[in-house]
């Protein structure tokens, strides 16, 4: 019996608290072992978001806990989450309700992408991320392009866009490839860009095949947004550690192969993937202004 109730404890769904709201977990999600061990995991976006009063996008809200993160430090800012996977969606619309906050959020169903057709999510190990996978012909069309996406924005709510958060599980490039496109011909655009540099697919870090195309496609996405503007860049490690701040895309590219000689030749990893905050020069002392909040709080 001892052994049965502690079963269905553990696998029982349990509350995860940001400040006064509070995330509906399931039981295979693991955020909240990842918050516990890793101090500084998924801090530093939240607080570079507090002051913000307009349009947050936040493609691949999972269940809406980067959401429900931002709006604990955020009383003003409207966020468009975009969750393709229909569990996922679900868990991150009964989180936002749950807590009140349904008047800030849009949610949306869809896949953003510079493809078209029906699409999937194949989850990972832990059930709680997955990356995107064509799914049968002939299917209805479940996919979007940016600018479709932002159409679906009230016109109210997109008048100030702070910023665009991504994270999608290694297919990062081509929602920035499909925000430079729309990027070309609208001026509302985000003061920055966090996103997701996963070099690999579903924790198949040591897979050497398709890897340098995937590599060679973020360096491609990185050149795109900065002749958008974005030229500053602050990287992070996977686990929230601030590495440093860089101006090259070459650089960036070095990280992503030294990332893949650790994986696949030395089959040891001190980080797995870059996450990368993408801005305009003259936002690089607000930049500075959060770091430093971020390791004296």
């Amino acid at each position: 019996m001892k052994i049965k109730s502690l079963f269905l404890k553990t696998n029982a769904k349990r509350d995860y608290y940001f400040g006064k709201y509070k995330l509906s977990l399931s039981k295979h999600h693991v955020l909240d072992k990842y918050m516990e061990k890793y101090p500084l995991y998924d801090r530093f976006l939240p607080l570079l978001c507090s002051g913000f009063k307009g349009l947050i996008v936040d493609i691949g809200a999972n269940i809406g806990d980067t959401s429900i993160a931002i709006f604990a430090q955020n009383n003003d800012a409207f966020i468009a989450g975009v969750e393709p996977d229909k569990l996922f969606f679900n868990e991150c619309i009964h989180n936002i309700k749950i807590n009140g906050l349904s008047h800030r959020f849009l949610g949306i169903n869809k896949f953003v992408t510079t493809q078209t057709g029906n699409f999937v999510v194949k989850k990972s190990k832990s059930l709680s991320t997955g990356s995107i996978e064509k799914a049968e012909d002939g299917a209805a069309i479940n996919s979007l392009s940016f600018s479709e996406l932002m159409d679906l924005i009230p016109t109210e709510k997109k008048q100030t866009f702070d910023i665009l958060k991504i994270d999608t599980d290694g297919f990062d490039w081509d929602i920035l490839k499909s925000f430079s496109e729309f990027a070309k011909d609208d001026a509302n655009v985000p003061e920055f860009i966090f996103f997701e540099m996963q070099t690999f697919l579903n924790n198949r870090e040591k897979d050497i095949d398709g890897r340098d195309e995937i590599i060679n496609k973020y360096k491609d996405a990185l050149h795109s947004i900065s002749k958008l503007g974005y030229t500053n860049f602050a990287l992070f490690d996977n686990f929230g550690t601030f590495l440093k701040k860089v101006t090259s895309v070459d650089e960036i590219h070095e990280f992503n192969q030294y990332i893949k000689r650790s994986q696949i030749t030395n089959l040891h990893s001190t980080f797995y993937f870059l996450d990368v905050l993408a801005y305009k020069a003259p936002s690089d002392t607000y930049v500075d202004e959060v770091l430093n909040k971020m390791y004296t709080k």
